[in-house]
């Protein structure tokens, strides 16, 4: 994405999108890097021909990816093997090692982060168990969007807002834990310096500047590397009676704070601690989001069945309301495969009919996510001592409209959806705090505000909600 400034407003414009998934490869899931990384070259390649044409001079790139995954590289700067995907089912291994050490309360006491299998930290101490030997050839671990600003660069370190999915950081300080990393087993040494959002790493790689055409001169700025840290940056939030929801493959539903909580009665709630722009604290939690949809929609094509998400979410729309409740929390949900049966499992369990047919199954999942964004703000509320009036979606999930109108009926509470790309335009409003165009967060967040309108969703009367929404309380008490 392009992200260009003027008179105040920012215009994004999309230069290159590209599909990549996790790859099976013998012994673990991993994520195709020599494909994303050739993406991103020929993405650079484009911005850099749209540019030219358009007039326009690049001054920055930057970088940011989902939270946890990690690569490893040798002491002479080498990859040592391809990057894990946090769906491998193995990770629990690691999870119940850190489980016996230091035990959940206690771990997020330490970090503020709640203790789940896919976190680097649970990823780490499987690994360190099965193969110690790995790290002992390791020189450093970078995160993902480090890695890639490390191929860019060829500066080796880690930013705050990526480092801090990790569980791998003192919630207080702020910096590596101690007690986490000697629980693991990882020294120390193998963990780069922390940065801060809107660091300047350096220049372009001599050799990247001649492959994609662009200017030596152009600076590698660490953005808010973890994509919900951009997406929030990229919110128009406007008081503390607002909060934020970043739905897409995974939801992230939360309010901005200038602390952490590590309270008990947080971590019974499984919210977390991740760090944003400027010294914030994002509270929220993470709860599945449209991955429901993708995997119904994957299992349907494998079935025969080709639709798309347009087709599903118009025969959600029309299935009957509030027939099939089942629990987006359930554990099993995250992994891939088989998600009809999964979802079909759930509600038999709760003692409703199975859904069905593709508007049936879809409904199920949006309502059962609805259900779960209302539960959640209560738990916010009651933690916090804030009120919540509006909430802010942005995200890929924008363009769900179905979802956005649940939401809002669910909750009961006004929601003003866009903008989708709030990612991108977060990265791109931190790449211009850290080369010195936009003062701080407050005018980042003004200038999202002029450059997008968003779409208001008013709450609905159904009564429907709430015995849904009390009823999904009961089953994941």
């Amino acid at each position: 994405m392009i992200g260009v400034l003027r008179t105040g407003e920012l215009s994004l414009h999309e230069s290159h999108r590209f599909l990549h998934a996790p790859a099976p490869m013998p012994g673990a899931l991993t994520w195709d890097l020599p494909l994303i990384w050739r993406e991103i070259r020929e993405g650079l390649k484009r911005a850099a021909a749209w540019a030219d044409e358009h007039d326009v001079e690049i001054a920055s790139v930057g970088v940011d990816t989902w939270g946890v995954d990690f690569a490893l590289l040798g002491k002479d700067g080498a990859l040592l093997a391809l990057p894990r995907c946090y769906r491998n089912p193995e990770h629990a291994e690691g999870l119940a090692l850190l489980d016996d050490k230091l035990g959940r309360a206690g771990i997020y006491g330490l970090t503020g982060i709640r203790s789940m299998a896919l976190n680097t930290s649970s990823q780490l101490a499987g690994w360190v168990a099965r193969e110690p030997s790995i790290f002992q050839a390791t020189g450093r671990l970078l995160f993902m969007p480090d890695l890639f600003h490390f191929m860019l660069s060829g500066v080796a370190c880690t930013e705050q807002s990526i480092a801090s999915t990790s569980q791998l950081l003192d919630a207080q300080t702020r910096d590596w834990s101690g007690d986490v990393l000697r629980a693991i087993g990882l020294p120390r040494e193998s963990l780069p310096n922390i940065v801060q959002p809107g660091s300047v790493l350096g220049p372009l790689l001599p050799e990247i500047a001649r492959d994609t055409g662009l200017s030596p001169s152009i600076r590698v700025v660490a953005p808010a590397a973890h994509d919900t840290a951009s997406a929030v940056v990229g919110t128009p939030l406007s008081s503390e009676q607002s909060c934020y929801l970043s739905s897409g493959t995974w939801s992230l539903l939360g309010v901005e704070l200038d602390r952490a909580i590590v309270s008990d009665e947080a971590r019974a709630a499984e919210f977390t601690n991740e760090h944003g722009v400027s010294g914030t604290t994002r509270f929220l939690k993470n709860v599945i989001g449209l991955w429901l949809v993708q995997e119904i929609k994957r299992d349907l094509a494998r079935r025969g069945v080709d639709m798309t998400y347009e087709q599903l979410a118009a025969l959600a729309e029309r299935a009957a309301p509030f027939r099939s409740r089942i629990n987006v929390d359930a554990p099993e949900l995250t992994l891939a495969g088989d998600m009809i049966k999964k979802v079909q499992s759930l509600a038999r369990e709760a003692g409703d009919p199975e859904p069905t047919t593709p508007g049936e199954l879809v409904r199920a999942c949006l309502e059962g996510l609805a259900a779960a964004y209302a539960r959640t703000i209560e738990q916010v509320e009651r933690i916090t001592g804030r009120t919540i009036a509006t909430i802010h979606l942005v995200g890929g999930g924008v363009k769900n409209t179905l979802l956005n109108q649940m939401t809002a009926d669910a909750t009961g509470r006004r929601v003003l959806a866009g903008p989708s790309e709030a990612t991108a335009m977060g990265n791109v409003m931190v790449q211009l705090m850290g080369i010195g165009e936009v003062a701080g967060l407050a005018q980042a967040r003004e200038i999202v505000r002029k450059s997008c309108r968003p779409m208001e969703y008013s709450p609905r009367s159904e009564p429907g909600w709430g015995r849904l929404v009390g009823r999904t309380r009961e089953t994941t008490r």
